[in-house]
């Protein structure tokens, strides 16, 4: 969505999914960073440091601070929203969070009309949200969203010889393997795998093609970020994938590169100690209820 920066949707998504405002849940606070901050971007007093022009408030969300004193709504309601050890109200994390937790108290998503005014106790500034956040669901498309983790954490991914990943990708894992043709080699696990990284989690695929055509796997790794310019570091993924490891990345790649081929694939996620259960991971397909 070009309009809004890549960090603050996730913030406006992540925060949504953590709180349990429903699927459009985001949309209405992205409504509220655009129109307290331009999501950021204004250059008004109180947005990046300091008081609002009222005293009153700060941040991108333009939360209310006790008039400076950390009180207020902030003082109640403040989030780590990114899990980084701070709480800073000028942190577009940790104000969408708390933005988030406030709205909740006050009525959302069940009433978000309520929710909204007890925000800014102005008929005409709820009527706005409303209208704004409307606009960015009508103009969203098929997006990834962030997922709080739910009961369940590793299960076997059919047909893959009992091969575990954690629960949530479980979708995502089964539409690549069909899409493209692949078969999943390695999911959870430690060694030979980084315990860095994110098999140790059960949120990385090893993905090797099913009929030994490798164009399979050259096409996948395109398609989610893959390219000869950044293969030799790793590539960012696109989407929820985080990397996207290829030709080019020591010990991954096709039977011309590498003596242990596979295409690896992993998701993003909540910072985790290896061998537990992320917090929350971006998916491709949401899930078909709210967790």
């Amino acid at each position: 969505m070009p309009d809004i920066p890549a960090d603050y949707l996730n913030a406006y998504k992540t925060a949504a999914v953590r709180y349990e405002l429903g699927e459009h849940g985001w949309s209405y606070l992205a409504a509220i960073g655009k129109i307290e901050s331009d999501h950021g971007r204004s250059t008004a007093p109180g947005v990046h440091a300091g008081q609002n022009a009222y005293g009153c408030c700060a941040g991108p969300m333009q939360i209310h601070n006790g008039f400076g004193s950390g009180g207020g709504t902030w003082g109640a309601y403040r989030v780590d929203g990114n899990d980084d050890g701070r709480e800073d109200i000028y942190d577009p994390a940790d104000a969408v969070a708390t933005a988030a937790r406030y709205l909740v108290a006050s009525g959302a998503p069940n009433d978000w009309r309520r929710a909204i005014f007890a925000y800014n106790h102005a008929d005409w500034y709820v009527d706005q949200v409303l209208q704004q956040a409307a606009v960015y669901r009508d103009s969203s498309g098929p997006s990834t969203m962030p997922v709080v983790a739910g009961e369940g954490w590793l299960v076997a991914v059919p047909g893959s010889n009992g091969e575990r990943c954690d629960a949530r990708i479980v979708p995502d894992v089964l539409a690549l393997l069909s899409r493209f043709g692949l078969r999943l080699s390695a999911c959870y696990g430690g060694a030979p795998h980084a315990t860095d990284g994110e098999h140790p989690l059960g949120l990385a695929t090893d993905l090797v093609p099913v009929d030994g055509d490798w164009g399979r796997t050259l096409t996948a790794a395109r398609a989610f970020g893959w390219s000869p310019e950044c293969a030799a570091a790793g590539c960012p993924g696109r989407g929820p994938f985080r990397v996207v490891l290829y030709n080019g990345y020591p010990g991954h790649g096709d039977p011309a590169h590498t003596s242990t081929p596979h295409l690896h694939l992993s998701w993003q996620h909540a910072l985790a100690e290896p061998f537990t259960r992320a917090r929350w991971v971006r998916v491709l397909i949401p899930p078909d209820s709210p967790r």
